[in-house]
């Protein structure tokens, strides 16, 4: 890409500047770079609890693929959706079922994705072979929780690792999911807007004058992992207790620990301008205390929007290209900054 340069990223966050806003609004660079760091990268794609009800769950990581989550008794894998036949998906919705049929043609496929029946094919040579089993992508069982990668070249295990011995007490056995309290939205913003917002607690006694009232704004801390960052801060009315443990982990999972339980954002760019956000509720106990806090978040989630749409407006402007960082309180803007431009080729 020409003017590479250009989305370099100083290391030193008191002399750098942020992304150049063509990252924003340029059409090969989002389609370029979106397929590197997806395909890249570990998605959250489930929880195992899924599977309670069904063996077959078609998912996307990418616009354009398509992938089934699927069980048996050899335990979960993730395989292409596209039939080796003709691209056909094989599968459009959640079932129970011993194998897969792609209902174009009648090709079967078992649970693994393996080769099991082809009709009409007598007679051709060299068929079937290892081409035409389904596509297998690597998965990754954490807690409970599923992640697939196509290619694995983003280690996440510094990150997931700290979860697990920071917070040891969290009752990951416990947690169920609760529909009724998750959301969807579709926001008019670049979906890496949406992140940097996530990672900086600087706008919090401007834009969230609710959420200001129950932290202390001062002991804020940001910490860096490889491909991760960790925020916290103490609550104002409990002392030296954690508010909130916020993680995320790149490129688009934020992972939100509540003494009620844990608050999921996944982040899914549709285009350079438009993104969706799910926003995944898993519970501890669902009562009136829960459903209150899950109410204060949903308040909080529509105050970040609302902002992050003003960044994409302004961004477009031709007076503005990039910035400066607050060297104490962006450090996880500057590090996200750094780990996109990484990918831009």
């Amino acid at each position: 890409m020409k003017n590479k340069k250009k989305y370099k990223i100083d290391s030193n966050i008191s002399k750098a500047r942020t992304l150049h806003s063509d990252y924003y609004t340029d059409d090969l660079i989002f389609f370029n770079s979106i397929n590197n760091i997806f395909s890249s990268s570990w998605q959250l794609v489930g929880h195992q609890e899924e599977f309670k009800s069904n063996n077959i769950i078609p998912i996307n990581i990418l616009p354009d693929e398509p992938l089934i989550l699927t069980k048996d008794e050899s335990g979960i894998h993730c395989i292409s959706n596209a039939c080796t036949h003709r691209g056909h998906l094989v599968c459009n919705r959640k079932m129970n079922s011993k194998s897969m049929v792609c209902r174009y043609h009648g090709r079967s496929f078992h649970l693994d994705g393996k080769f099991k029946n082809a009709i009409g094919f007598e007679g051709v040579k060299n068929f079937p072979s290892d081409s035409d089993s389904l596509s297998r992508v690597q998965i990754k069982e954490w807690q409970k929780f599923i992640f697939v990668s196509l290619e694995n070249k983003v280690d996440i295990s510094n990150i997931l690792y700290d979860i697990e011995t920071r917070l040891e007490s969290f009752p990951f056995n416990e947690i169920k999911y609760s529909d009724e309290l998750s959301k969807a939205y579709t926001i008019n913003a670049h979906w890496a807007l949406y992140c940097e917002n996530y990672l900086e607690g600087f706008h919090v006694p401007f834009v969230h004058k609710g959420l200001s009232k129950e932290i202390n704004n001062e002991t804020y801390d940001t910490i860096l992992f490889d491909n991760g960052v960790l925020q916290t801060a103490n609550s104002k009315n409990n002392g030296e207790k954690s508010y909130a443990h916020y993680y995320w982990i790149f490129p688009n999972i934020m992972l939100n620990f509540y003494d009620w339980g844990l608050s999921i954002n996944i982040i899914e760019p549709i285009s350079k301008h438009k993104t969706k956000v799910r926003f995944l509720s898993y519970l501890i106990d669902d009562n009136h205390s829960t459903r209150n806090a899950i109410n204060d978040l949903n308040t909080v989630e529509l105050e970040d929007q609302e902002v992050v749409t003003s960044v994409q407006n302004g961004i477009k402007s031709s007076l503005y290209s990039d910035g400066r960082y607050s060297k104490v309180n962006e450090k996880g803007v500057h590090y996200f900054h750094t780990l996109l431009s990484n990918f831009i080729k």
